[in-house]
């Protein structure tokens, strides 16, 4: 161990004693192991005895003591399930409904009941997360989460958990058995179970919800003897069978071995026989075992030791002191609670420390019974109405039968045959023969009897009863969805939350018979499959196979119960309020994909839809700069647009400047032309021509350059495409109406200048041909 110390500067040493390590008693009446040969060293530690017939008899009166104590409540739970699938008439009524030959009517009204209650279970079920604690970041740990979700999925565990629910509703106790099976996997399998609440006992002391403040639990479970030899290999049926554990409850009498088992001729070996049982009690409890807390102050540090540790901690303390080395130190003694389990038959068959640190049982518990010390369920107060009610039914049926057929009043010598006029009165196609005169006379010998009317004050307590089986439990007609009354749906809603109200108490015990399912679950993950095993995680994107490594589990965490969104009840709740918001939060929706896809995830729509709109809106996602570089995108395309559009219209005012000076061109050209036609001067009128074509052909709109076609990116909106078509149409029709106004205009102007100039060129020919050539030169 290390060595605690401060360089020898040392000011010596203190001990506090914690209050809660002292005064540990030993418990009375069946719990008194302690012994009467005085204090021991491990006095209220059975686990520590080195005497196993000791242990062996402290732990069976526990067990036979628990049994005693829910002996009564045994009985009415076996009673409870036999009422609710119908058997609602007792021996001694059905003994006396025979004798009066009357039906055993049973409308079984309590299983709707029951069935309604257990199904707002299953439509409003809660999920475990779990939240770091002594951390600044309390957001939830999603590998822990997932890795509880994934746990539950593998062995059905919300089934088993709805199944105890069910229990409790019907006995007041449902049971959950959490452990690892090693047979199917190696590594160790996660399982949740169901089980039987007959075949639980608990600590005759525990009075809170759950059980919570129970120091012991036991399993008294039957099980075939080949079974039993598989797991105690070795052992006789003698020390497998715990025959002091039957007949301890009042309904169930001690059988003998040959009882047990199922005789059959020519069958010697019953080893393999599912017939022949043994009883096996399984035992969890927990000790208070007393340890030390050493702090040392110069390094602040604590460390934690048990007894012998700390004696020998304390002897090497006084060593060092005696060499002059003294150190200095802080020691608290403290208690902790350990569990242990043990298996016994007729013997002790094993114990040992508890494999979860705790209790392997989880229990969901109904309403109290202070004064009988244990917990009924619903069906406990729905017995009375509903026998009542098939009573009365009864009673009335058995009115109407013998009221309906009348009856006579017959003097005795009325019938020739009085038994043969018994067995056919009441049969409408017999014949009854009467002696002469029976019939005529003034006072005849037979006559009706009175019929007598039906009670109806019979009617309105058979209809009482009826209503008061669910008055009883506070469920009202709007919770059983059996309201036939057209009612506005605020009223109806309001009645529903005002019947969930009166059950508020058991969900509250579901509620947290959850959350110890998930401390056992988180013990797991932390203890025994943090092992780098791949698990699978459902998230935004998918589910993934993550390995589940220890580091990543360690620490303290709290366990939070909330309502699963995936609930059919919850999502319906949640998506009515969702839906009147979405029209504030429109334009937020639109820019934040990621938030439409939080959305989603409560909406009631089908999950196959919802998956694949989640997958589009996450692939249009992408991560920032990706996004700048989208923007940066649409701005060069914007950009490149304005630009084409800027482009056509000064191609365009090009194209009108060009226009101007082409037809100033030719006006100074027809000036010239005209004045050189007047002057007679035929190089002048000619070459005046020539400058009216070129001024023409100069009236030609310029061609415009357009640019290449950039390539449209993939992130072009359908708007901006839209603008950009547009401005695209506009340009390419203003230039097409220039060129046609241009070429109208220049082929107009050639046709008049075409013509005017051979006009004026025929009438200058004879003024040229008549005069004659100049001296030295040719003729012009």
């Amino acid at each position: 161990m290390a060595t605690f110390g401060a360089g020898g500067a040392a000011v010596g040493s203190s001990v506090v004693t914690h209050p809660g390590a002292s005064g540990l008693s030993s418990e009375t009446t069946g719990d008194d192991y302690a012994g009467t040969g005085g204090a021991v060293k491990y006095e209220g530690r059975p686990s520590q005895l080195t005497d196993k017939g000791k242990q062996f008899e402290i732990l069976r009166s526990w067990a036979k003591a628990d049994s005693t104590h829910s002996a009564a409540w045994r009985v009415q739970a076996k009673e409870n399930y036999d009422f609710r699938v119908g058997e609602q008439w007792n021996t001694e009524d059905r003994q006396i409904l025979n004798a009066q030959s009357r039906p055993e009517i049973v409308f079984n009204r309590i299983l709707t009941i029951l069935k309604a209650v257990a199904g707002m279970e299953i439509n409003g079920r809660h999920e475990v997360h779990f939240i770091p604690r002594h951390n600044q970041d309390t957001a939830v740990n999603e590998l822990l989460t997932g890795a509880s979700k994934w746990m539950t999925d593998e062995c059905d565990a919300e089934d088993e958990e709805s199944s105890a629910f069910e229990d409790c509703l019907t006995c007041g106790i449902g049971v959950t058995e959490h452990r690892l099976d090693y047979e199917r996997d190696r590594k160790g399998l996660y399982v949740e179970d169901r089980f039987d609440p007959i075949e639980f006992y608990w600590d005759r002391t525990a009075k809170k919800k759950n059980i919570s403040d129970a120091r012991r639990m036991h399993r008294i479970k039957k099980m075939p003897i080949s079974e039993a030899h598989q797991m105690f290999r070795g052992k006789t049926r003698e020390q497998l069978d715990a025959a002091w554990a039957q007949g301890t409850e009042l309904d169930e009498a001690r059988k003998t071995l040959e009882e047990k088992r199922k005789r059959e001729e020519n069958t010697t070996d019953t080893t393999y026989d599912d017939m022949d049982e043994v009883t096996i009690v399984n035992t969890q409890w927990f000790e208070r075992e007393v340890y030390w807390l050493v702090a040392d102050p110069a390094t602040n540090k604590t460390h934690e030791l048990s007894e012998d540790d700390y004696d020998q901690f304390v002897r090497r303390t006084k060593m060092l002191n005696q060499m002059g080395r003294k150190l200095d130190y802080v020691a608290a003694q403290l208690t902790r609670r350990v569990y242990y389990e043990a298996y016994i038959g007729g013997e002790l068959l094993s114990i040992g420390k508890a494999p979860l640190g705790q209790f392997k049982w989880t229990v969901i518990t109904g309403e109290f019974h202070r004064t009988k010390g244990f917990w009924f369920g619903l069906v406990q107060i729905m017995r009375d109405p509903q026998m009542w009610a098939n009573k009365w039914l009864s009673q009335s049926l058995h009115i109407l039968n013998t009221t309906a057929k009348g009856g006579i009043v017959a003097e005795q010598d009325a019938f020739e045959n009085i038994r043969e006029a018994e067995d056919k009165w009441a049969r409408p196609d017999a014949i009854v023969w009467t002696k002469r005169g029976a019939l005529t006379g003034d006072k005849p010998k037979i006559m009706p009897r009175p019929g007598g009317a039906f009670p109806e004050g019979h009617i309105h307590l058979m209809e009482f009863a009826i209503s008061a089986i669910r008055d009883v439990t506070g469920i009202n007609l709007e919770l059983l969805g059996l309201k036939d009354q057209n009612q506005p749906g605020i009223l109806e809603a309001q009645r529903k939350q005002a019947g969930m109200t009166v059950l508020a108490t058991v969900f509250d015990s579901l509620r947290r018979f959850r959350k110890n399912g998930g401390r056992i679950r988180l013990f797991m993950v932390q203890n025994y499959l943090a092992d780098g095993r791949l698990i699978r995680i459902v998230g935004p994107e998918g589910a993934k196979a993550i390995p589940l490594m220890k580091d990543k589990c360690t620490g303290e965490y709290s366990v939070v119960i909330d309502d699963a969104p995936t609930s059919p009840n919850q999502k319906e709740q949640n998506w009515a309020i969702i839906s009147s918001m979405l029209p504030a939060f429109k334009d937020q929706l639109v820019q934040s994909p990621e938030l439409l896809v939080l959305v989603l995830e409560y909406s009631p729509l089908p999950a196959k839809l919802v998956d694949g709109l989640k997958q589009i809106l996450t692939k249009t996602q992408a991560d920032p700069d990706q996004q700048a570089q989208k923007k940066l995108t649409q701005a060069m395309q914007t950009s490149i647009i304005d630009k084409n559009q800027a482009q056509a219209e000064l191609f365009l005012q090009q194209a009108g400047k060009q226009q101007t000076t082409a037809l100033y061109d030719i006006a100074i050209a027809m000036a010239e032309f005209t004045n050189a036609k007047a002057k007679g001067d035929k190089l002048a009128a000619e070459t005046a021509h020539t400058k009216v074509k070129a001024a023409v052909d100069a009236m030609t709109p310029i061609e415009a350059q357009q640019p290449a076609a950039p390539t449209e990116p993939p992130g072009l909106t359908a708007a901006r495409k839209m603008v950009h078509d547009r401005v695209t149409q506009a340009a390419d029709q203003a230039h097409e109406r220039a060129m046609q106004s241009s070429d109208q205009q220049h082929d107009l102007t050639g046709q008049i200048l075409d013509q005017a100039h051979e006009r004026s060129l025929a009438a200058m020919q004879p003024q040229v041909a008549g005069v004659g050539p100049t001296q030295g030169g040719p003729a012009q």
